[in-house]
């Protein structure tokens, strides 16, 4: 468990049943590789609301609003085209490099993730 997680525990108890997701599937579909801290978090607190404030997507949420997989679906080319306006981070320069949408927070923005193309 990362100390963020462990600390996060300490001030936000985690659901009783961890969530149990078949990884690999999942990056299949997205084509690609989901870290390891991401697929904690989504394991102990699945898609969530955070304070009214910080929605974290989870793929296959039975919850529609939190589902990675639809979002991912829908955002993917925007986000590609967010580079037409905006410096692309030296991180995303790496060939086959995406941008991951895992939690939005309205219409100020998205918090994102880079990873490597391939599950």
């Amino acid at each position: 468990m990362t100390n963020a997680l462990a600390r996060l525990l300490e001030i936000a108890p985690a659901p009783d049943e961890p969530l149990q997701k078949d990884w690999g599937h999942v990056e299949r579909r997205l084509g690609v590789r989901l870290p390891a801290d991401y697929k904690e978090l989504i394991q102990v607190y699945g898609g969530s609301n955070w304070d009214d404030y910080l929605y974290v997507l989870e793929p296959d949420c039975p919850n529609r609003h939190y589902d990675l997989v639809t979002w991912a679906r829908h955002r993917t080319e925007d986000l590609e085209d967010l580079w037409e306006f905006e410096k692309k981070p030296a991180e995303l320069e790496a060939e086959g490099t995406l941008v991951v949408l895992w939690a939005t927070h309205g219409q100020r923005g998205v918090p994102l993730l880079a990873a490597p193309a391939g599950p």
